[in-house]
């Protein structure tokens, strides 16, 4: 799995990991990007595009209909 598609971006972690966790029972696997910068750097956080949460590219459809995006 080489690449990776964003579905969404919160302003903090807590967020993007409910959303991963939500996404991983109902068997599509995600990934949470730049959550360590927003709990190092918060101030980044808005400057970086906020916490994204990712996908496999096949998985897109999918996890769209779960997280209601």
């Amino acid at each position: 799995m080489d690449e990776l598609v964003t579905i969404v971006t919160y302003p903090d972690t807590a967020e993007a990991l409910l959303a991963k966790e939500r996404l991983e029972l109902e068997g599509v696997r995600a990934f949470v990007i730049d959550a360590q910068t927003a709990g190092v750097m918060p101030y980044l956080t808005s400057s970086t595009g906020g916490v994204r949460v990712q996908v496999a590219p096949e998985d897109l459809q999918k996890a769209r209909e779960i997280l209601g995006v």
